[in-house]
């Protein structure tokens, strides 16, 4: 038995050196890679000419080597530096990665370390790209009143850290009005291959307040945590996004020179706060082919939390955003067609809470765009939303409230827009509602200011909405080709507000139909004394064949309703009604 556990320690000792050896041998080679890379020295931040950023990752790896070999607890924890993501086959084959703390950073929360994070990135920059590692600790930063920002990011640099609680970049105390923590050279900086990994930005918000609107105003200080303007290849994973009262927490906005971004399982918390409502959105998108998922937002104080208006905005092709969990904004997600194309965007399965609307529709015409549709082929489908109606009043007043709506400026038209088994609850409602609450709706598609924009192909299916104000599904536009089918309405007309019972109907539908379906609905009014005074409200015209079939109407309190009505006979011409 002795002479067993002599030979397995013999072993262990003789994997252990190679393994030491291994890492010696592998380290030699980076030396020698960086140092026969055929690009000229570019010299250190701190302006002293006699040493070279290769020289100086050079050194930082040797080191790193050094400690390695010395100390078999720092192999373990530096093997595990992880990279939730592949780098990109544009980096290096064998990226080098090196510490922060190599270039001086302290990580106690109290010293500065904005030049080390700077002198590090410029570093690996240097080298052709790789990871920089920050250990745990608090790294502060603080705002360059020249650039108006704290940390200049570059193309091919990945931030890893050991944990979005472990590894925390922090604003400084009371640095005023800037333009961004982390962002490009210029705006228009090429970050291609950027990268951020288990790490957090923390914005101090409480000690960096928004006293006015206005300070956010113009294009220089929306106080970003992250800006990129250009780039492809952009993967932000496994990070934190904490204490921010801004514009943006991460803008990727470059309709024409940002593309390929996936910003996945990440937290947004502590939104917002203070004494200013101001325009902000948490991830503003204004790109190509973007996905944007199973990431978790939440504002500072929930429902009713000035300057947490909106959790994600997204421009532009290719747009995916799914199983998002959000809480506490005033609106759930921005869909706009303000580009100059916006095709192929998809919003399902997210989980908006607490919020006064949740999903809405910008359809505007864009600089060359002045005649096709701002968005095409649009899926709205599988989400969950529930709307806290007395909370947000407090913030905004009476302002109607909406689950899924089209913004009613809108001037562009709409193809291919598909709404789908989506579930919109209206909670805390006091009761106590306005005249505005005959458009608190459950699914809102009206244009007043651009009566005569049409939609096309519009299928509106299986959703599922309880207690809405007004109406529960309302449509004020002309469609051509549209199927308003299988949804499920319950209890619509909730508010006390002093409006005609023609909005308290569960569905209600006006302008020119060109071939459109209102059939298989179910419209359910199980409370003692009903609120919904109608099933269907019909005031369309229709063009031709156009049909209202099989839709049901149940009531528990014993009223008589009308299940279909209509303006006038002439609504009736080429609609083929049937119980």
């Amino acid at each position: 038995m002795k002479y067993k556990i002599s030979k397995i320690v013999l072993l262990k000792t003789l994997l252990l050196t190679v393994g030491l050896g291994f890492i010696v041998i592998l380290s030699l080679r980076v030396l020698n890679k960086l140092n026969t890379q055929r690009q000229p020295d570019v010299t250190a931040e701190n302006g002293q000419q006699s040493i070279p950023i290769r020289s100086e990752i050079a050194r930082a790896a040797s080191a790193r080597a050094s400690q390695l070999k010395s100390n078999p607890d720092l192999q373990q924890s530096s093997l595990n530096v992880r990279v939730t993501a592949p780098i990109q086959s544009t980096m290096l084959a064998k990226p080098v990665t090196v510490s922060v703390k190599d270039f001086g950073a302290i990580g106690n929360g109290i010293a500065d370390d904005t030049s080390a994070i700077q002198k590090a990135i410029d570093a690996v920059d240097g080298s052709g790209g790789g990871i920089l590692f920050f250990p745990t600790g608090i790294y502060k930063v603080s705002i360059n009143p020249g650039s108006l920002q704290a940390i200049t990011i570059r193309p091919k640099v990945i931030l890893s850290g050991s944990g979005h609680h472990n590894s925390i970049i922090k604003l400084a105390d009371r640095q005023g009005n800037y333009s961004a923590i982390l962002a490009g050279e210029k705006p228009k900086t090429d970050l291609s291959d950027f990268g951020m990994y288990n790490i957090a930005i923390d914005g101090n918000g409480t000690a960096n307040p928004v006293s006015s609107e206005s300070e956010l105003e113009g294009n220089t200080k929306h106080r970003y945590a992250l800006r990129i303007f250009a780039g492809k290849r952009i993967h932000i994973a496994g990070c934190r996004f904490t204490s921010l009262n801004n514009v943006n927490a991460i803008s990727v906005n470059g309709e024409l020179l940002v593309s390929d971004v996936e910003i996945k399982n990440n937290i947004f918390e502590l939104i917002g706060g203070g004494s200013v409502d101001y325009d902000h959105s948490t991830i503003y998108s204004h790109a190509k082919k973007v996905r944007i998922s199973h990431n978790y937002f939440s504002s500072r104080d929930g429902a009713g939390t000035p300057g947490a208006r909106t959790a994600i905005e997204i421009h532009g092709d290719d747009q995916i955003v799914d199983n998002n969990i959000i809480h506490g904004f005033t609106n759930g997600i921005y869909v706009t067609g303000f580009a100059i194309s916006s095709n192929n965007q998809t919003i399902a399965h997210n989980i908006i809470k607490e919020a006064n609307t949740g999903i809405a529709i910008w359809s505007y015409f864009y600089k060359t765009n002045t005649t096709n549709p701002a968005i095409g082929n649009c899926t709205i489908s599988h989400n969950q939303i529930s709307l806290n109606i007395n909370d947000w009043r407090k913030l905004g007043g009476d302002t109607s409230s909406a689950g899924i709506w089209l913004e009613p400026r809108s001037d562009a038209p709409i193809e291919n827009l598909n709404i789908l088994n989506n579930q919109i609850y209206f909670s805390n409602f006091s009761g106590n509602g306005s005249g505005g609450d005959n458009l608190a709706n459950g699914i809102k598609l009206w244009r007043y200011k651009f009566p005569k924009v049409v939609t096309k192909n519009l299928r509106i299916l299986g959703n599922t909405i309880e207690n809405s104000l007004g109406g529960g599904i309302y449509i004020s536009m002309p469609i051509v080709g549209g199927e308003i089918s299988h949804n499920t309405i319950l209890n619509p007309g909730r508010s006390s507000g002093s409006f005609n019972d023609y909005y308290r109907a569960a569905i209600i539908v006006d302008g020119l139909f060109d071939r459109v379906k209102v059939n298989d609905n179910s419209l359910v009014d199980n409370q003692t004394a009903n609120t919904m005074k109608a099933g269907i409200i019909w005031e369309s015209n229709c063009v031709a064949n156009c049909e209202v079939k099989r839709n049901s109407l149940q009531v528990a309190s014993g009223d008589t309703l009308q299940l279909f009505r209509s303006k006038s006979s002439s609504n009736n011409h080429n609609v083929n009604f049937l119980p």
